[in-house]
């Protein structure tokens, strides 16, 4: 079931700092929220990606600032680099896609815990098509799923929730995930490697997937909301000491994050930025991340709860996955252990129901 849907966006600076306090009844609650994140530094890790973008509303609309926080984004190349330091403390907030190293991370003692959702994909936001080489298309060779059996398929990496995402479709086709050959190639790269015939399938993200599309090299062959409904793809980590130890310090930083993802939520109009104040979300995404704005305009967009929502489900589903594939060492935590849903549902009582702009 997908998860579009919510209720308001908070309004004043006081009343979101203050209502920590209001709704768990009393002033000492509300000094010990001030004292907690008033004058208080935050490292966030990000990886420059249109995904990052309820951040950058945060940071851009002064919805930090708004929590007496300030916030210093450190960037990373990938959201893999950033488990180590956010497990040593050295990093407070980043990202992840789950994935079977994450939880191996996890069991080696990793302290980590997945707060929020950061990338999901409902209907309508299937921002990882499956792509088939134009050349391959065209041809007749490849038409549908099923005809990709021997043929090599892309994914960024081994061992993650894209793993799972090609296996649920390549089931729709009735094959197994080792009918296929797998290659391990980063999404940025995937265009030039349909350029270059060293693929001829992948499931790829936007923009790269619109990259490869008007570049003409491949086109969209599977949705996967359409066999895999609301897949969670990436998602907010808080690393285990400033979950454990700064409570209020996460509710404040949660608070920021989903005003932000309101805001990016409510400029999203049938898969794409283009609807009520979109204008000024794709000046302040092209303008962090570099992409141009036409091209972010024209990109099938990423999808964020605007409650923070995790679907554990679909985690559980993934886990599942890696475990059949033997891609688990040892006895990792479940799912269930490492989802914190507590700042989230916390933030999202003190923001109010969340009602989209223009509805």
């Amino acid at each position: 079931m997908s998860r579009v849907g919510g209720g308001a966006v908070a309004a004043g600076v006081a009343a979101t700092v203050a209502l920590f306090a209001a709704g768990c009844g009393g002033g000492s609650d509300q000094a010990a929220a001030k004292e907690s994140c008033n004058g208080k530094t935050v490292s966030i890790g990000i990886t420059k990606s249109a995904s990052d973008a309820p951040f950058y509303v945060a940071q851009d609309k002064g919805y930090f600032k708004k929590q007496g926080l300030t916030a210093k984004f450190v960037p990373f190349d990938s959201a893999a680099k950033m488990i180590a330091p956010l497990g040593s403390g050295q990093l407070d907030v980043g990202a992840g896609a789950p994935s079977a190293g994450f939880y191996n991370a996890v069991g080696r003692g990793v302290k980590l815990k997945i707060v929020a959702d950061k990338g999901s994909m409902p209907k309508g936001y299937g921002y990882m098509p499956l792509m088939v080489r134009k050349d391959l298309y065209d041809s007749g060779k490849v038409k549908s799923i099923a005809d990709l059996k021997g043929l090599k398929v892309a994914e960024p990496a081994q061992a993650t929730a894209t793993s799972n995402t090609a296996a649920v479709l390549l089931a729709s086709g009735g094959l197994s995930y080792g009918d296929v050959k797998h290659e391990f190639i980063g999404f940025a790269e995937q265009p030039t490697a349909f350029m270059n015939k060293a693929i001829d399938a992948a499931l790829i993200t936007e923009p790269s997937a619109t990259v490869a599309e008007q570049r003409g090299v491949a086109v969209r062959l599977g949705d996967p909301p359409a066999f895999y409904d609301n897949q969670q793809l990436a998602v907010v980590l808080y690393g285990g000491k400033f979950a454990a130890e700064k409570s209020e310090l996460g509710k404040c930083v949660m608070t920021a994050y989903l005003e932000g993802a309101r805001d990016y939520v409510s400029a999203l109009s049938d898969g794409k930025v283009s609807g009520k104040n979109a204008d000024e979300i794709v000046g302040i995404v092209t303008k962090a991340t570099g992409l141009k704005p036409e091209l972010y305009r024209t990109i099938v967009a990423n999808y964020v709860n605007p409650d923070g929502v995790v679907n554990t489900e679909s985690l559980r589903r993934d886990y599942d996955f890696f475990k059949q594939q033997g891609w688990l060492e040892g006895n990792p935590p479940a799912v269930d252990d490492l989802v914190d849903s507590s700042f989230a549902k916390a933030a999202a009582e003190k923001l109010g129901a969340f009602a989209k702009a223009g509805s």
